[in-house]
């Protein structure tokens, strides 16, 4: 276990060095981020005189450069709340004026304080992960469960109605799905599949309370049962103040729908309020959409960690750290 943990704090400190490469500079200059782009993106920085591909999530400072080529576009969140697209073939320079000068003639977006708030929470997050011990020793090591729990797993949920997701190491005949709260045992179901939609016939969850859950696999030569694993439901209160939020993020984005900033701001939301089961989900679809970028991976595996699957948060710390080492190269 201890040479476990060892390897797993090397890897993490690995990782997250070239990140420390991307933040030398001050961080009280820092203008603008990266928040969607399609095609090659160049990035010349303050001071550089040549210009590198850039990614989903890259800082930018005063002096900045920002180049699309053909068929390509970038999307920058300014620190302001002002969110704009450079067009195909155009150079943006980052400086101290208004970022919505003529020097890009297309529309602004504007998000939120609130927005803003929950994107400037992630990158608290993004330099707090840099800590490689916090990552390590997230759940036991060298005991490979037999039925792993994936969805709902140690978070907030929304609905009061969840799917049911499990992996196991071997394939069973059957799995019973035992459900309990702090009085005990609400239901059990019985699947021959590896997820359960929440049952018809059962009673909705109850909102503001805390829920445990684990699997049983069965089949003619051995029963195995999974960890139980925890879960919360949003109280009444706090599930209108999430859906309202979440209207008002689409609405920003209304006309930009498949934008990968609208799930940086979704996830930066989800992860502020503790849905993290959320957040891991549009962070999957942002390194889908960037699949050059590390920093995703980098923020998946802190997501993972949080929520305990140590097995997750090693696997997308290996992506990042492969897709840095090849853009170093």
């Amino acid at each position: 276990m201890r040479s476990f943990i060892i390897s797993f704090c090397f890897l993490s400190a690995i990782c997250f060095s070239w990140v420390q490469k991307l933040d030398a500079q001050d961080k009280t200059q820092y203008m603008a981020l990266i928040t969607s782009k399609t095609g090659n993106v160049l990035l010349k920085k303050a001071g550089r005189s040549e210009f590198v591909k850039t990614d989903w999530g890259t800082q930018l400072f005063k002096g900045d450069q920002v180049k699309t080529e053909v068929n390509s576009e970038v999307s920058l969140t300014f620190s302001d709340g002002a969110i704009i697209k450079v067009p195909p073939g155009r150079i943006f320079e980052v400086s101290g004026s208004n970022p919505t000068s003529p020097a890009v003639n297309v529309p602004v977006k504007k998000a939120t304080s609130s927005m803003m708030a929950s994107m400037s929470a992630l990158n608290t997050r993004r330099e707090n992960s840099r800590d490689a011990g916090a990552l390590a020793g997230v759940r036991s090591a060298g005991i490979e469960e037999p039925i792993e729990l994936t969805s709902p797993y140690n978070t907030l949920i929304k609905t009061s109605r969840p799917t049911f997701t499990w992996t196991p190491k071997k394939q069973f005949d059957k799995y019973i799905v035992n459900l309990y709260n702090s009085k005990g045992l609400v239901w059990s179901n019985r699947v021959s599949q590896n997820s359960l939609i929440f049952p018809e016939g059962e009673k909705a969850l109850e909102p503001g309370e805390t829920y445990f859950w684990n699997v049983e696999g069965e089949d003619l030569l051995d029963n195995k049962k999974s960890p139980s694993y925890k879960f919360s439901v949003l109280s009444f209160e706090k599930s209108r103040e999430v859906l309202d939020q979440e209207a008002l993020i689409r609405k920003t984005f209304d006309n930009d729908s498949d934008s990968s900033s609208l799930h940086s701001f979704l996830g930066a939301f989800y992860i502020n309020q503790g849905l993290l089961q959320d957040a891991i989900n549009e962070f999957e679809i942002i390194s889908g959409m960037n699949p050059d970028a590390p920093l995703p991976h980098e923020i998946l595996g802190s997501l993972y960690s949080d929520v305990g699957n140590k097995e997750k948060a090693i696997e997308e710390l290996q992506k990042a750290l492969a897709l840095s080492k090849t853009r170093e190269k």
